[in-house]
């Protein structure tokens, strides 16, 4: 039987179960960290909030593998703000000057 001193133990957890949990954790962080990368360079300075929200959606719900962990509900996605109406156009003003005619020319059939 182990102890919690043998050296086979880390923080108290069998040296063959940490190696597993490294083992299945290491990947999971890199598989996290390549997409926000790869992501984070494609995406225009204007939707980064709406990225970075979403890296937390993706990353809550890979906590919720972790025996340990709970998947917190991140804040909603901010909706599309709809285009406000167009104020009704005020009247409109139609300025007349009087301007000189010129005299018609006619012509005549010969």
């Amino acid at each position: 039987m182990l102890s919690a001193l043998s050296p086979s133990t880390v923080f108290g957890v069998p040296g063959s179960l940490a190696l597993l949990a490294a083992a299945v954790l290491v990947p999971i962080l890199l598989l996290v960290a390549g997409v926000a990368w790869v992501a984070l360079r494609r995406v225009d300075r204007a939707d980064m909030p709406v990225v970075l929200l979403g890296l937390a959606h993706v990353i809550s719900a890979l906590c919720g593998l972790l025996p340990w962990g709970r998947p917190t509900p991140p804040p909603a996605l901010p909706q599309p703000v709809g285009d406000e109406p167009e104020p009704a156009p005020g009247p409109t003003v139609v300025l007349v000057r009087p301007e000189p005619t010129a005299p018609a020319v006619v012509h005549r059939a010969q």
